[in-house]
């Protein structure tokens, strides 16, 4: 029953979407009854402010990834909204939401039990155990380095677990070589520019294509075995793209430079 209401900022709520669903209404028609409401409520004289019963929000059709707009009100909300509502349906409706806001607003004012301090010892302990058994699973199935899957398990176990992992970073392990340059800082670093003056990441791809440390594989660069000594594939996100990229040693500079074989 409580899946009716929900908490938002400390105070139980509903959603224009839950009445049209259970009331037989088209949603945009609640929304039209609801804005119709915040009129008449702002031209009556002392009225209460409406944005203290009805918050304008929106929500994520998760199939598509699109937004659409919902208002969120509280229980003298809800009952100014459906206070019009006819019929047994409807006041059998009205019972089930009088009630959920009920249960809920009662919840709200238990007491919150302190977390037995043992008990949290001893889950830190487990956490740190899985963050090492989670690196490792990570490392063989993706074949990334430790201290990048390290950094990962970490992440997805302080998640999981609901606490703070970030003491325990200063204990990753480092790379003897790390790899964290991409084509752009390696045109920047050796003068590789265009004529307008910027950075020349695909001239420095096609070098690294003739040293045969890489290749295209559609519209992929992929490293090739003599590549894999100076870079490594990660992962990036990137203004709502995500996808992976080689990541280059410094020591790939000497080789374009032709210092070394």
């Amino acid at each position: 029953m409580t899946d009716l209401v929900q908490i938002q900022n400390n105070q139980v709520v509903t959603s224009s979407l839950e009445v049209a669903k259970h009331f037989n209404k088209r949603h945009n028609n609640v929304m039209r009854d609801i804005e119709n409401l915040i009129k008449g409520l702002l031209k009556i004289e002392q009225s209460t402010d409406p944005t203290e019963m009805f918050y304008l929000d929106n929500y994520t059709i998760e199939q598509n990834g699109h937004k659409y707009l919902h208002y969120l009100m509280n229980r003298d909300g809800f009952n100014l909204l459906v206070m019009g509502f006819t019929g047994e349906e409807a006041l059998e409706w009205k019972m089930k939401f009088v009630k959920a806001f009920n249960k809920m607003e009662k919840a709200l004012k238990l007491p919150q039990l302190t977390p037995n301090p043992h008990y949290r010892t001893r889950m830190i302990k487990t956490a740190v155990k899985d963050i090492g058994d989670t690196a490792s699973t990570i490392s063989e199935v993706f074949g990334v380095k430790k201290p990048m899957a390290m950094a990962s398990a970490m992440q997805m176990i302080g998640v999981a677990y609901g606490i703070d992992t970030s003491p325990l970073e200063q204990f990753l392990p480092s790379e003897t070589k790390p790899c964290y340059m991409n084509p752009t800082d390696i045109a920047n670093v050796m003068c590789i520019k265009k004529g307008n003056g910027s950075p020349a990441p695909q001239q420095v791809n096609i070098m690294l294509a003739e040293l045969g440390l890489q290749e295209k594989k559609g519209k992929q660069w992929t490293l090739t075995e003599k590549g894999k000594k100076y870079g490594e594939v990660k992962p990036f996100v990137n203004n709502g793209h995500s996808g992976y990229q080689i990541q280059w040693h410094d020591s790939v500079i000497d080789l374009l430079k032709g210092e070394s074989a």
